[in-house]
């Protein structure tokens, strides 16, 4: 069975260009074709955060319809893909660097530390501090309302709680379904809020990373505390109408951060 979905169409440079997304189901999985173009409005890129223009993609993923939990966890760089064809993505590829906050230290004495730029390089591979592109409820990084942004070769994607998607799947439920992860369960959203994350900030200054204390500036300033929310270090949780899921929270992991089951390897390979 195919499902041919195509929306309202988002403006890019004054240049419509239509969300188009294929759902097609296999035998034990599905599969998800589309251009990553999403079916609301966006925020204007570039902007002064992100220099980047969002382009047509070519999505080809797939996900089992059959999912399970494998008892233990799998960290995910591309978490899953909303129902409108747009990536959720939970880490940023800014990463702290102790060389130039060496430089910086030495050429910015007088700048106050608000002015000083940040020391960072760009990664997707290791990175000890990675920066968030949320931090106090404030939209870094050049996110737009819907909590999203642009990587260097166009493609938009969510950081964040996806407003524009979650108002045009509303419906008289608490939980909004928003997407599928890449281990085929179902992303979530909870309108009331409903579900804590298990997530804390650290107490104290940091060590041996940048300065200043645990303020949410970097992931790393958090740490799993098991039972102090709702919702386990997958920021999922069983539930007796969908069986388990993930959520998409408006605190800290904001997307999930690793899947509890088996993700397929369109979701690892991704650019």
């Amino acid at each position: 069975e195919i499902i041919t979905l195509s929306s309202s169409s988002s403006s890019i440079f004054g240049k419509k260009v239509s969300n188009q997304i294929e759902l097609k189901q296999l035998t034990n999985k599905m599969s998800i074709k589309s251009n990553g173009i999403p079916n609301h409005e966006t925020g204007n890129f570039p902007n002064r955060g992100n220099p980047h223009t969002i382009r047509e993609q070519k999505h080809i993923l797939y996900f089992t319809r059959q999912p399970q939990k494998t008892g233990f966890i799998t960290p995910s760089k591309f978490f899953g893909v909303a129902v409108n064809g747009v990536m959720f993505v939970p880490e940023t590829a800014e990463c702290w660097s102790p060389k130039k906050q060496l430089a910086n230290s030495k050429t910015n004495k007088r700048s106050s530390a608000q002015n000083r730029p940040r020391p960072r390089i760009r990664t997707n591979g290791p990175c000890d501090w990675r920066e968030e592109a949320i931090v106090s409820d404030q939209k870094r990084l050049g996110l737009d309302i819907n909590n999203a942004h642009v990587q260097p070769n166009g493609m938009y994607h969510y950081h964040g709680l996806p407003s524009g998607l979650i108002e045009t799947q509303k419906t008289l439920h608490d939980l909004v379904h928003v997407g599928f992860a890449g281990d085929g369960f179902q992303i979530y959203v909870s309108l009331g809020n409903k579900f804590q994350s298990s997530y804390q900030l650290k107490n104290g200054k940091r060590r041996g990373g940048p300065r200043g204390v645990h303020d949410g500036t970097y992931s790393q300033d958090f740490e799993f505390i098991d039972g102090s929310g709702a919702l386990d270090e997958c920021n999922g949780i069983d539930t007796n109408e969908h069986g388990y899921i993930y959520l998409i929270t408006a605190e800290f992991p904001f997307i999930p951060r690793c899947w509890k089951g088996s993700p397929h390897p369109s979701f690892i390979s991704r650019p």
